[in-house]
């Protein structure tokens, strides 16, 4: 073989590869917030965000997470405590060295790990899939899309958007039929706080149309806004119809909110229901496809 011709052959060698290297790339972008170069179709991702990890596993990829923060595992989720499943730490402190000794292609996280970003990002591209609050329908919706287009699962995903388009549509109408009107409120060592402007409530009063007992407040231009507690006053003043509750402290393993908080003849009198929605679907996990259609029913169940 001459030289022109090894030459000729080593060249289309080398376009063949970097043809095959772009197709094994995808550039993402949730929420317009910064695009990312991360491998098309991996095998091998850590998660250290639930609601794309239920999204996973709605999509039929849960066998390609290898590592997730086990010890706070919502119980809907319980399937991937398994041998085969890197404990990644908790969700606010990634353990830096397990996640590296996993080797995974892709590193999934929300709000929670953003500190860690730059650190993670140098085991493996990052992307970080934290809803939206004040687009929390659409950022759900997006995020999907954007697992579906790395893992080869585009039609799986228009048909469970599809489901969740319905399944809001259906509640919307509920939640407009209902004279019901409702708070949303923390629990957290042995507090109540109105959270009226948190990604939950975004999606009860805003997504699922519930109607608020209470106006949501503007933002105060300096500093944080004052809490609001929610106590017995509280509710003998506002009388709303339903308070939805997310437990935190229970959602992280802590003492659950006691069942003596709210006197039982106020709430009779105020025609108040408190509704316990499921401390670690609301608090650790959310805004994924599965979860989403979880919380749907427990918010729609209340106003039947």
């Amino acid at each position: 073989m001459n030289t022109k011709k090894k030459l000729l052959l080593s060249t289309l060698a080398a376009l063949m590869l970097g043809l095959t290297g772009c197709q094994s790339s995808i550039t993402v972008n949730p929420d317009n917030k910064q695009s990312v170069v991360v491998p098309k179709s991996p095998n091998k991702i850590v998660v250290m965000n639930y609601g794309a990890l239920d999204t996973l596993d709605a999509l039929g990829k849960g066998s390609i997470v290898i590592g997730t923060p086990l010890s706070v595992l919502p119980s809907y989720l319980e399937q991937y405590k398994s041998t085969r499943i890197t404990d990644t730490g908790n969700m606010k402190e990634p353990n830096i060295d397990a996640i590296k000794q996993a080797k995974p292609q892709l590193i999934i996280i929300d709000g929670r790990q953003a500190s860690r970003t730059e650190q993670l990002s140098k085991i493996a591209p990052v992307i970080n899939l934290s809803v939206d609050a004040k687009n929390y329908l659409e950022s759900t919706k997006n995020h999907i899309n954007v697992l579906a287009n790395i893992t080869g699962t585009e039609e799986k995903a228009r048909n469970l958007i599809q489901s969740l388009d319905v399944k809001v549509t259906n509640a919307q109408a509920v939640a407009k039929a209902s004279h019901k009107k409702a708070i949303v409120a923390i629990h957290n060592d042995g507090k109540m706080i109105l959270i009226n402007g948190s990604s939950s409530a975004a999606l009860i009063h805003d997504v699922l149309k519930v109607k608020r007992a209470v106006p949501l407040a503007p933002k105060p231009t300096n500093g944080k806004p004052k809490p609001t507690f929610i106590d017995n006053s509280y509710i003998s003043r506002v009388k709303p119809d339903i308070i939805y509750v997310v437990d935190r402290s229970k959602a992280i393993g802590q003492s659950a909110m006691k069942n003596s908080y709210f006197n039982p003849a106020l709430l009779a009198k105020s025609k108040t229901e408190v509704i316990y929605l499921t401390p670690d679907l609301w608090y650790l996990s959310g805004g994924g496809a599965e979860s989403l259609d979880r919380q749907i029913d427990e918010v729609i169940n209340a106003l039947k």
